[in-house]
């Protein structure tokens, strides 16, 4: 069964996505910070995707983004970003350059389900041999 970091500062935000992951078929772990986030990515190899908030405390999605990819290369393209800025160019702007979905957190959250959902395809952790293998 994929394992799902959420990261949120918002416990709300991060109940709500534990529900609908969990109802999925997903396992769960949480963070509520980039730093935590960071830590519990070193302790534990079996993440396969991380849901994050792109406004945080301590570090913002990007500063947390890059350092994901210096810690733990083969999550590269197992990142999906939230944020109730999306529409703010300074925000989906470095995330497009760097082809990081970034979804609307006040939309219908079945979306993040559905963005974690493609990443875990792309990678075959959903189903088929991949998934077995892993």
């Amino acid at each position: 069964m994929p394992k799902v970091l959420l990261v949120d500062d918002e416990t709300a935000v991060r109940n709500a996505l534990r529900k609908i992951f969990e109802r999925a078929g997903l396992e769960v772990s949480e963070a509520r910070s980039g730093r935590e986030a960071l830590d519990a990515i070193a302790a534990d190899s079996d993440i396969s995707a991380v849901v994050s908030d792109f406004l945080m405390p301590e570090i913002n999605g990007l500063d947390f983004y890059d350092e994901l990819l210096r810690r733990a290369p083969h999550l590269r393209d197992r990142v999906v970003f939230l944020t109730g800025a999306a529409r703010d160019p300074s925000v989906h702007r470095s995330l497009e350059q760097r082809g990081v979905p970034l979804i609307y957190k006040l939309d219908d959250l079945q979306i993040v389900l559905d963005a974690v959902r493609l990443t875990l395809l792309r990678g075959g952790r959903l189903g088929g041999p991949a998934a077995r293998r892993a």
